[in-house]
């Protein structure tokens, strides 16, 4: 070992072994959690208080029943699609428009065009 390095390693402190955890323990750790739970318990009261109004979009996805229907309903509003662009107008994921065409397609209410796209067999043929 070089003489620098003899140097170097001496000089070297040896490592902090302090430990900085804090083992004081809570006041009361148990009026802790039940000031948590009251305020809680509040909110809840505070929620059944207040009824929220239902939405508009609540209430159709309650009315049209089914992901096949709130897809077929698409598909009439914009016209042939595949699911990817499904998933865009629906705000679906990628598994639940592909049921979604997977079902109206094994039920009988769709047909795929020339581009692949889903059509809605009672608006007419597929284009």
């Amino acid at each position: 070992m070089s003489k620098w390095l003899q140097a170097a390693k001496s000089h070297l402190s040896p490592p902090d072994k302090t430990d900085f955890t804090d083992k004081t323990p809570p006041e009361d750790a148990r009026e802790v959690v039940l000031s948590v739970l009251s305020v809680l318990s509040g909110a809840a009261e505070m929620s059944s208080a207040c009824p929220a109004s239902p939405s508009p979009a609540r209430e159709l996805i309650e009315a049209l029943g089914s992901d096949m229907d709130l897809y077929a309903e698409a598909l009439r509003i914009h016209g042939p699609m595949s699911y990817g662009q499904a998933m865009g107008v629906l705000g679906w994921g990628g598994t639940r428009a592909g049921q979604a065409q997977s079902n109206l397609k094994k039920a009988g209410r769709i047909e795929f065009n020339k581009l692949g796209r889903a059509v809605l067999l009672d608006q007419g043929e597929p284009q």
